[in-house]
């Protein structure tokens, strides 16, 4: 397997990882709404980080694997990560709560990034 899709196959295994987290924090936390995030500080934490890591692994993927990803590609998580990192004390709860619910943990985002994991398994040039 080529450096790069070496590379691209180990950020998507990481990124699917992250959002099994943040599945299991919106679980154990029972956060249900934007309220109920702004209630739970270390869910606030988890979910930050989660967010910083997915991004940094975001800029990690080729454009070329990018392209076979336009739900994944689509959630912008450049604004998400300055506030998370830069700017802790004016989280925008609903912001953060919307951008887990509606694209991180989005079924089509999900299974558009599982699909192309199984295509790199199914290829067997590692």
């Amino acid at each position: 397997m080529k450096k790069n899709h070496k590379t691209d196959k180990i950020c998507i295994e990481k990124i699917l990882a992250y959002i099994g987290y943040v599945e299991e924090c919106f679980r154990q936390y029972e956060i249900k709404s934007p309220e109920d995030l702004e209630d739970q500080k270390l869910a606030q934490f988890a979910i930050t980080q989660i967010i910083t890591n997915i991004y940094e692994l975001k800029k990690k993927l080729t454009n070329e694997i990018l392209l076979k990803l336009p739900e994944f590609d689509k959630i912008r998580l450049a604004n998400a990560r300055n506030i998370a990192s830069h700017d802790y004390d004016s989280l925008d709860f609903e912001t953060i709560y919307r951008l887990c619910k509606l694209r991180i943990l989005n079924e089509s985002v999900k299974n558009e990034l599982e699909g192309t994991l199984k295509s790199y398994e199914n290829n067997n040039d590692e």
